[in-house]
């Protein structure tokens, strides 16, 4: 992820990456990408040490907390990876340290971000479909081989695959749909991969299905889709580069977004924030609310039974 955001970095005006911390790769880190930057083994170093502006956190979930809170202590203001945290208990003190502060802190929830995915919702903002009433979302990869000791085959570090890898289709389909009153989850776990199937019940009566894997053979990439279907149609897409369809009884639209670019477009909106003094536009109260809808997911999952995200509270 680090890697991604450097290269988003590089398309951005009068933005420079001037130092990198890691307890054991940033100096090769910073080779490899060519990078003119300081290196540090830890992020309390880079703070103390480095003249910055903001830090990005690109560490694993469990180390969010003591990061952010370090930059909260120091005034810097952060953009931090999803998810925001692995308990609720963890965010809560995360966003209370921002605010404490007066910082800014953006959470990277980035499929708000894809031009595929902005259609999407604006689509059904501009009522396209009428009233959403069932969305599909589908998201698929190989197991998550990078990382120092691959923290992700912790499933108690990582959240598995309905807290790390679910939580975009979640995160999407509540800003689209609204608030969820109740999740019934399903998985299957082994050694390198895991699947989950997961069932949404909006406040506003409509159903949420999503199918999320870490199964995939390595040789594949990681694949999406989306449908969205209302009173009046349907609006979907299926893979990276594939064009938004929208269906209804005046007939067929397809719109071919020009770019991907949404890691480009979400750190643009962070720096835009950072400039302007605006609320960014994924907050830590965001990022909580589908942290829970996640974490009861997760919970559902484990005792075979609907949950209530509000019965989530640690």
């Amino acid at each position: 992820m680090a890697e991604t955001h450097v290269s988003a970095y590089r398309s951005i005006d009068g933005v420079e990456v001037s130092a990198v911390a890691s307890p054991n790769t940033a100096a090769e880190f910073v080779a490899e990408q060519g990078l003119a930057a300081d290196t540090y083994a830890s992020a309390t170093e880079l703070l103390d040490e480095a003249d910055v502006d903001a830090v990005d956190v690109c560490t694993p979930t469990p180390t969010h907390r003591p990061v952010v809170e370090a930059a909260a202590e120091r005034g810097v203001d952060v953009f931090c990876e999803k998810p925001i945290a692995g308990s609720l208990a963890d965010a809560r003190a995360i966003d209370d340290a921002a605010a404490d502060a007066g910082i800014t802190l953006m959470v990277g929830h980035v499929l708000r971000f894809f031009p595929q995915y902005e259609r999407a919702r604006a689509v059904v903002e501009d009522g396209g479909i009428g009233d959403p009433g069932v969305a599909r979302a589908q998201r698929r990869s190989p197991f998550p081989s990078w990382g120092h000791g691959n923290w992700y085959a912790d499933r108690e570090r990582s959240g598995g695959v309905l807290v790390d890898l679910a939580i975009h289709d979640i995160d999407f389909l509540r800003w689209v749909v609204g608030d969820v009153d109740r999740v019934f989850a399903r998985r299957s776990v082994w050694d390198e991969g895991e699947h989950a199937h997961l069932t949404m019940r909006f406040a506003n009566g409509a159903v949420g299905h999503v199918d999320a894997s870490w199964g995939l053979p390595e040789s594949q990439e990681l694949g999406q889709s989306l449908e969205l279907a209302g009173t009046d149609g349907l609006v979907e897409f299926d893979g990276d580069d594939a064009p938004v369809t929208t269906r209804t009884a005046e007939g067929t639209a397809v719109s071919s977004p020009v770019e991907r670019g949404g890691y480009q477009r979400e750190l643009a909106a962070f720096v835009e924030s950072l400039r302007t003094g605006s609320e960014p536009p994924v907050t830590a109260r965001d990022a909580i609310d589908t942290l829970r809808v996640s974490l009861a997911a997760s919970r559902s999952a484990a005792e075979g039974r609907p949950v209530d995200p509000a019965e989530v509270d640690a």
